[in-house]
């Protein structure tokens, strides 16, 4: 979601992009012991389902550090699941510190699939938690969605290579930009794969998704008096602009509206920007494989991604292979807002899980569960 405050201000988005990052180290796997306060140092989580291990894993030259959450049940699910988080510099818990954003989404889905005993990984992406921005200087950044991809690759076989499990029996769940993520990993690795989990999916061209959002908050603020028409359609023709840039020659217009530069359209994104708006979320989930399982979510009162925009997705899915969830009273982290209306706050607290979700991804798992 998008809130313009007022015209020379702030914009604030769901699509917080990362900044200049870079870091060094080599794979490994320490386990750590639960604390008394429920976190630690490395920002694992103690649970009741559940033991975290700090990982570290190399990607690009650059050290990545995780959690590794080997359920204590006795039962063994024989798959493993790679968690991905959605925009911006998000931690392994799937929080923004920086932001004060603390859904905790990925830590809880983690929570939940332990509870099935199935084993997961969560890892702290580029700019966030324990891997951190590095020393590389801001004038040097030069980060682009396809290095996302490379870090969910290296992270994917860490995963088997820690849990000895094939890729057959290996699921990736994204969240949000992660579905997106694991949408492009996918196509690049064509693995047979136990199941694809899409939730709450950015579910159309990325620059086509951004301008929705803009575009709703700009109407929000022209409404609410807090900018006149002149100057929302203003707007809406520099980001015109800026889409048609990016898209055929990969920068940002320099007289773009000042206003764009707060969500995140600079030049520091231009690569990130540019090489995810390539990839067409639809155009590869229509290519899935049939014997693929698929699991799509959206929400009724998620303010960031539309159940119709999401509809682009669960249309070209094989009805075979799809197991979709209209969730009623979930926000845009998956957390149970029950009756209440979405707001920018709900969405920054580590609200449990949605009970329709949790009940939706535990019919699921028992479907791609090896019998």
């Amino acid at each position: 979601m998008i809130t313009v405050w007022r015209r020379a201000a702030t914009v604030v988005s769901v699509f917080v992009f990362s900044t200049c990052l870079s870091v060094l180290g080599s794979s490994a796997a320490q386990a750590i012991p639960a604390t008394s306060t429920g976190s630690s140092a490395t920002g694992s989580l103690s649970s009741r389902v559940g033991v975290d291990a700090e990982v570290m894993f190399e990607s690009r030259d650059i050290t990545f550090y995780g959690s590794l959450r080997t359920p204590t049940a006795t039962r063994s699910s024989g798959i493993a699941v790679l968690l991905l988080p959605g925009s911006g510099p998000t931690d392994r818990n799937g929080n923004q510190e920086n932001a004060m954003v603390f859904p905790n989404t990925l830590a809880y889905l983690a929570d939940e699939l332990a509870s099935h005993g199935i084993p997961s990984l969560r890892f702290d992406k580029f700019g966030s938690g324990r891997t951190g921005l590095g020393d590389s200087a801001l004038d040097a950044f030069d980060y682009g969605f396809d290095m996302q991809v490379d870090d969910a690759e290296a992270a994917l076989n860490l995963l088997g290579e820690l849990t000895e499990t094939t890729p057959a029996r290996t699921v990736v769940l994204g969240h949000s930009e992660g579905a997106l993520t694991a949408l492009a990993l996918q196509q690049r690795t064509n693995a047979p794969g136990a199941g694809l989990g899409l939730l709450q999916p950015l579910s159309q061209r990325y620059l086509d998704l951004l301008s929705a959002q803009i575009n709703a908050s700009l109407d929000r603020s022209v409404q609410s008096g807090q900018l006149l028409t002149s100057e929302a359609d203003a707007t809406r023709s520099s980001l015109a602009r800026t889409v048609q840039s990016l898209r055929e020659n990969g920068v940002i217009p320099l007289d773009q509206d000042p206003l764009l530069g707060s969500v995140g359209l600079t030049p520091a994104n231009e690569r990130f920007l540019a090489e995810a708006d390539r990839y067409g979320p639809a155009d590869i989930a229509a290519a899935l494989a049939d014997s693929l399982p698929v699991l799509i979510t959206c929400s009724e009162k998620d303010l960031n991604i539309s159940c119709d925009q999401v509809e682009r997705l669960r249309s070209v899915v094989g009805a075979e292979a799809l197991t979709f969830t209209q969730l009623a009273s979930a926000n845009h982290g998956l957390g149970e807002i029950g009756i209440l209306a979405p707001g920018q706050f709900d969405a920054i607290a580590p609200l449990p899980l949605a009970g329709q979700f949790t009940q939706s991804l535990t019919a699921w798992v028992d479907l791609i569960e090896p019998r």
